[in-house]
């Protein structure tokens, strides 16, 4: 991933300059537990910027080599993925992401630098074609779990998300829930989401060492709702949904 601008900025009329950050190595997740650090996510824009970064964009690599025997020239290309993006290309793709509304030059400029700032994304390169320079930038994890009680847009966020998400599988497996019963299951899922939240900072607090390993996070999932069933609340919770959800069960 660290080379991915230098194998598609291939031209010669096209300079590409890594900065050192961007030699870092992406880890898959890291788990975010200063509540300082969380907080900075308490912003719909930022949080749609690293959803745009996670999603990346389409692009081509194409390759030049000559037939050893021919003296040919040989042009393959390979569709990648592509997750540095630059300012101009967030603020466009920012629609097509999923659960994002579309966000401005502007705010991508101003939430940048506090993005970076908090260690959440980095600048990784400059693409310079003549005497234009353009700027491209890079998630510094592919997942980031907050593990603080703190939610803010996070959980307006996973409102929206579950909203959507309870429509789709009201439709999906014929529920027949009315809109004031999928409201209630969108408020009881949210709650149900903050009390299992208060067992993340117990949780995360064993785990050993850094990690940067998708297992590790499932297996954080399950330790969390394991956590949670010892609050009396989640159980109600939980059986409340059960009973709109299955009302004849």
């Amino acid at each position: 991933m660290s080379d991915e601008l230098q194998d598609t900025f291939t031209r010669e009329d096209i300079e590409f300059e890594m900065t050192e950050e961007a030699k870092r190595v992406v880890t898959d997740v890291e788990f975010v537990r200063d509540p300082k650090r969380a907080a900075e996510l308490d912003d719909t824009v930022r949080v749609q910027i690293l959803k745009v970064l996670r999603e990346g964009i389409d692009d081509t690599i194409t390759s030049e080599s000559r037939d050893e025997v021919t003296g040919d020239r040989i042009i393959r290309q390979r569709e990648v993925k592509r997750h540095a993006l630059s300012v101009v290309e967030i603020v466009k793709l920012s629609p097509e992401c999923v659960g994002c509304d579309e966000i401005t030059k502007n705010q991508v400029y101003h939430h940048l630098p506090k993005l970076i700032d908090a260690g959440y994304v980095i600048k990784f390169g400059t693409v310079t074609k003549g005497n234009r320079t353009t700027d491209y930038y890079r998630r510094t994890s592919k997942g980031f779990v907050v593990t603080t009680s703190h939610l803010g847009a996070e959980g307006k966020a996973a409102r929206r998300k579950l909203t959507t998400y309870v429509d789709d599988m009201s439709r999906s497996f014929n529920l027949g829930l009315t809109e004031e019963q999928k409201k209630e299951v969108v408020d009881l899922w949210v709650e149900l989401n903050a009390l299992q939240a208060q067992g993340r900072e117990k949780v995360v607090s064993r785990i050993r060492g850094d990690v940067a390993d998708k297992q590790v996070l499932k297996q954080y999932d399950t330790l969390v709702e394991l956590y949670s069933f010892g609050n009396d609340r989640v159980v109600e919770v939980f059986r409340k949904l059960r009973s709109i959800v299955f009302p004849n069960d």
